[in-house]
């Protein structure tokens, strides 16, 4: 199988945007409610297109487990040289878990050093990207987020520059990492600095047992490439996302689902972003807000999970002041912008929705300009 080597980019475009050409709307994954019952979340070998434990991938991977240190929650990456004023973007790093069980994560600490723009990590079966853990070009092992995703699934996205961060879900939830799993990451690093520098990334994993596990969690991502703003100008990029039709395409049901965890992410030319619940009872309401800014943890689970019950879609707004001479527009490099959420929620498939076309845009009263974009959303 060939896939493209996409890295350095947002999570929704590493992970879904190469799959939404791929992949039709009505795409579906055979599986169970979770939370109907706890036999449900304990059964290794449910029908599920992100476990891996019972395929031969898995079996492949066990053969070689023996050779591996045994699994530990904790692990700090190699580190990474960095010169003065260089950007890398081609690097991976992998951390083999050499897990015999299956682990239920409720929470992930990240601590990072200078340097660490933003990075992007799967979980993928140990067959997967073979080869010594550490630090290696991505298109080496022919490392691609989509892939990597769809066969195994996400385990952390870091925020913009963010040097210490948890994404921790409330008791009793989390995601599921099969036996005998590989964490693959790809890095962004930026060396601000005129001196060079040595900079590495330590992870913890809070796994609960399955005996414990109320609500499974599952990724959907939300990535508007409709990013256009001129020199020294203000502008909001907007997509409404219908994900009701591919969700009845898929499962024969109105969306039913609850939003548990939100992470935005951006660079720093952006002033803010919310989430708005499109139709039903909630139709217009903000899901989440913030203007946080780069180096900030953004991270954020609710408190009370959100129901989108009824609705049918959302809409993603990220706004933007361009300080600079150049347009401003969307790319992988610092200097460039984003417009991704990644959201965690309890529905029983993995979600997404990509905006690429510029379809109007709209000057404002307050001098800014309103870009808007079509938004193709689709369900694994």
């Amino acid at each position: 199988m060939t896939v493209p080597v996409r890295v350095g980019v947002s999570l929704i475009c590493g992970v879904f945007a190469s799959l939404a050409t791929g992949c039709s709307p009505s795409a579906t994954s055979a599986d169970a409610r979770p939370e109907a019952s706890l036999t449900d979340a304990a059964d290794s070998s449910e029908p599920d297109a992100l476990a891996s434990d019972a395929s031969m991938e898995d079996a492949a991977a066990i053969e070689d487990a023996s050779t591996r240190p045994p699994f530990n929650p904790e692990h700090t990456f190699p580190a990474v040289d960095v010169m003065p004023g260089e950007e890398k973007l081609d690097l991976c790093q992998s951390w083999t878990l050499n897990n015999p069980e299956e682990l239920w994560v409720n929470a992930i600490e990240m601590t990072a050093g200078p340097g660490w723009h933003h990075s992007n990590w799967m979980f993928s079966p140990q067959s997967l990207f073979v080869g010594r853990d550490g630090t290696w070009r991505c298109q080496d092992r022919g490392f691609d987020q989509a892939f990597a995703a769809a066969a195994g699934g996400v385990f952390f996205a870091q925020s913009t520059q963010s040097t210490g961060e948890t994404q921790r879900f409330a008791p009793g939830t989390a995601f599921r990492i099969p036996p005998f799993s590989r964490v693959v990451g790809a890095i962004h690093l930026i060396n601000a600095s005129s001196m060079a520098t040595q900079t590495s990334l330590r992870f913890r994993i809070h796994s609960i047992p399955v005996a414990d596990v109320r609500t499974r969690l599952r990724p959907m991502a939300i990535d508007n490439h409709g990013i256009d703003v001129a020199a020294r100008a203000r502008s909001t990029s907007t997509t409404d996302c219908d994900f009701a039709t591919p969700w009845r395409t898929a499962r024969m049901t109105p969306l039913d689902f609850r939003i548990h965890y939100i992470l935005p992410h951006y660079h720093s030319m952006a002033t803010g972003m919310q989430l708005e619940v499109i139709g039903g009872p909630n139709d217009g309401r903000s899901v989440f807000m913030t203007a946080g800014r780069v180096g900030d943890p953004l991270g954020m689970v609710l408190a009370t999970p959100f129901d989108m019950t009824g609705a049918t879609g959302l809409r993603l707004r990220c706004s933007y002041s361009n300080t600079t001479g150049a347009r401003l527009r969307w790319g992988e490099n610092a200097t460039d912008e984003m417009c991704t959420m990644l959201l965690y929620t309890d529905a029983t498939a993995t979600m997404g929705a990509v905006a690429n076309t510029i379809t109007a845009r709209m000057p404002l009263m307050d001098g800014s300009t309103l870009v808007t974009s079509r938004c193709q959303a689709f369900v694994l």
